[in-house]
């Protein structure tokens, strides 16, 4: 018994490893972190040379570097992991820890391009469009939602949309854990993707069109009347922004809080359709946050929604291309949610 049940973990340990070496080598969604870690590493890089130059203080700039740093760090691991498959093979659990680790890596890579992008857009497109967006939504609804929200502020209310707020980065992966703990891994990978290519499609948009948030453009022109006050929570967001040059958030269009998580709602009504009211109920509060704690104009969040069906269309393209060479996605019969 003893010898059978070890041979049965080896078994495991090969199908986990198995798993890591499918995602593994050529995994589209590490090329993309490339593809976007170069140039990022080199506009930060310039970031820091230039405001040295200028005698001014990088400190907040500077951030980047660490998070350079942190991003190179982690990614060292996945060769790590590729020597490693012999001997993880033969701990069925541990090798079945790599390969989620190695599943959701990306994911944490992705966030490190984003959040040195969301700091030096400025360095690459300094042409902002944030008076344009302020001047479409006078248009379309007579006014700023923003400024029109301010009648609804409280600490109280402003500490429950600074929670809904802080959600955004449990939202975005928490489809695709679900799905790995259901062991519908190969739908995981899917999903993971899916966010992954809505992420680095709505960076080039900020290249494009790169737009200070209305906490920053508005309050520069003395539209808002009432502060914002909270608790805890609203205090450590506050801390966190602060982290951020001052004045240099330029990732306001398209809102990626909208895009990314109606993507995750998507993938999870395909994928596991029990989950979705969970995540509807959650980014429904996240929306209204973004608007009330004045990170995004309801345009931003117009565009986002827009990006949904680009990421549906995309996604099966992307992966088939990289895996294939070809574009064109062969007919296949979905597998039915649960």
């Amino acid at each position: 018994m003893v010898e059978h049940r070890h041979g049965r973990e080896g078994v495991d340990g090969e199908v986990a490893l198995h798993r890591v070496g499918d995602l593994g080598a050529g995994l589209a969604e590490e090329a993309l972190f490339v593809a976007g870690f170069v140039p990022s590493s080199l506009v930060t890089l310039y970031a820091n040379w230039h405001l040295a130059d200028a005698g001014i203080s990088s400190r907040r700039i500077e951030g980047g570097l660490l998070r350079l740093a942190v991003a190179v760090a982690l990614a060292a691991t996945i060769p790590w992991i590729e020597r490693s498959r012999g001997r993880l093979a033969a701990h069925p659990r541990l090798a079945s820890a790599a390969a989620f680790y190695r599943t959701m890596l990306p994911f944490l890579l992705c966030i490190a391009v984003y959040t040195n992008l969301h700091d030096t857009v400025r360095f690459i497109n300094p042409h902002d469009i944030h008076a344009q967006l302020v001047a479409l939504e006078g248009w379309m609804f007579g006014g700023q939602p923003v400024v029109w929200a301010e009648r609804f502020i409280t600490p109280a209310r402003t500490e429950v949309f600074s929670t809904f707020y802080a959600s955004f980065f449990l939202i975005a992966p928490s489809a695709v854990i679900v799905l790995w703990a259901m062991g519908r891994h190969a739908e995981a990978r899917v999903t993971l993707l899916g966010v992954i290519l809505c992420f680095y499609t709505g960076y080039l948009l900020y290249l494009v069109f790169p737009a200070a948030p209305p906490r920053l453009y508005l309050e520069s022109l003395g539209m808002f009347t009432v502060n914002l006050r909270g608790g805890a929570i609203t205090s450590l967001q506050a801390s966190l922004i602060e982290m951020m040059p001052n004045h240099a958030s330029r990732a306001a269009f398209p809102s990626l809080h909208a895009a990314v998580s109606l993507t995750t709602i998507y993938y999870s009504w395909r994928f596991c359709r029990w989950y979705t009211p969970v995540l509807v109920v959650v980014t429904t509060g996240l929306l209204l946050s973004t608007v009330y704690l004045r990170h995004h104009y309801v345009v931003d969040l117009l565009a986002g929604a827009l990006l949904v069906p680009w990421t549906v269309w995309l996604t099966p393209r992307f992966d088939h291309w990289w895996r294939t060479g070809e574009w064109r996605v062969p007919r296949a019969q979905p597998r039915s949610p649960v």
